[in-house]
């Protein structure tokens, strides 16, 4: 986008050079939402065009509370300002609520991110992904569990589904993938059951692998944390299927877009047993790969295209790309 990358902690100095910018993208407000809307409140006075990606959108809404009600009306405001354009990262077309906090509706990120503008890049092959293969054996499919240890994000409710039907960690390899810091207890159970736990930050190209082996990834999480997923988009454009909550936006976003995914109710251990266990060895292919391939690089431009719009001062159209599968 001919923009300079800047990631430094927020200061008097630095502030003063964003509110300089001739165009400006906070890759995210959430982290630090006063003072995002201090400068982007002078450069709107200023003239001078302002984007951001709220990747929490979901927090101005649900259970009314005193936060919600101030953070959707600090919202509903940035989105009159003139020359300020917050945009979600999921389409508004999946959560049409959002279009009260925000301006436009975009794809992440990372639905589209192993797009290069030509191609959609294939996971390669690691040592990692290699030993993986041999723990599974020949015939068992394979379940990863990809980052960081997480309850929110569903890790003990899988654990609790595999200990609900003891003999599914024999017929499927369950593969954790990610530091378990603080949940040592929780992996030594996942460990207890036949799973297997390569406790350790990945390289890039060592998760990509993952997905290459994987004949499903886990983007199942709590009904609070309902939001946009990398795992989920990964799989996505790598043609994985992903095991998702019943109902959650990125269901619908898998419905939407035709992607595969196995969808459980969370928190049933007895039910998701019963689905995870009808998970099979994938035959991936290529046949849908050029479909997909062009799908993704619709989003990568698509949001390129309206973040420049944004960028230069353009006001965002009213209609949304938001296509179903192809």
């Amino acid at each position: 986008m001919g923009l300079s990358p800047v990631m430094e902690p927020m200061s008097k100095l630095l502030k003063e050079r964003l509110v300089a910018a001739d165009r400006l993208l906070f890759a995210t407000v959430d982290d630090d939402l006063g003072s995002f809307i201090s400068i982007s409140v002078k450069r709107a006075v200023l003239g001078r065009p302002t984007v951001a990606l709220f990747l929490g959108p979901q927090s101005c809404f649900g259970t009314l509370t005193a936060k919600k009600f101030f953070k959707r009306g600090i919202f509903i405001a940035l989105r009159h300002a003139p020359g300020i354009s917050v945009a979600s990262i999921v389409p508004l077309c999946l959560a049409p609520e959002y279009a009260r906090v925000v301006r436009i509706g975009l794809h992440d990120p990372q639905w589209w991110d192993m797009h290069d503008g030509h191609t959609l890049r294939q996971p390669g092959d690691t040592p990692v992904a290699s030993e993986v293969r041999q723990l599974a054996g020949g015939g068992r499919p394979i379940v990863c569990w990809l980052g960081a240890v997480s309850v929110h994000k569903g890790f003990a409710f899988m654990v609790d589904s595999l200990e609900a039907n003891p003999d599914l960690a024999r017929q499927i390899c369950f593969v954790s993938a990610g530091v378990a810091g603080s949940e040592q207890a929780l992996t030594s159970r996942f460990r207890s059951i036949g799973g297997i736990h390569l406790d350790r930050r990945l390289k890039d190209s060592e998760w990509e692998s993952l997905y290459g082996v994987a004949d499903a990834v886990w983007a199942c999480y709590d009904p609070r944390y309902d939001q946009a997923s990398g795992t989920f988009g990964r799989a996505v454009q790598f043609g994985v299927p992903a095991i998702v909550r019943r109902g959650s936006l990125i269901h619908m976003a898998a419905m939407k877009f035709g992607a595969p995914v196995v969808s459980v109710d969370f928190g049933d251990c007895n039910a998701a047993a019963n689905e995870l266990g009808k998970i099979a060895k994938a035959d991936r292919g290529t046949a849908a790969t050029k479909e997909r391939e062009i799908r993704i690089g619709s989003w990568r431009n698509d949001f390129i295209l309206s973040t420049m719009r944004a960028l230069g001062g353009a006001k965002p159209t009213d209609v949304e790309f938001c296509e179903g599968a192809a």
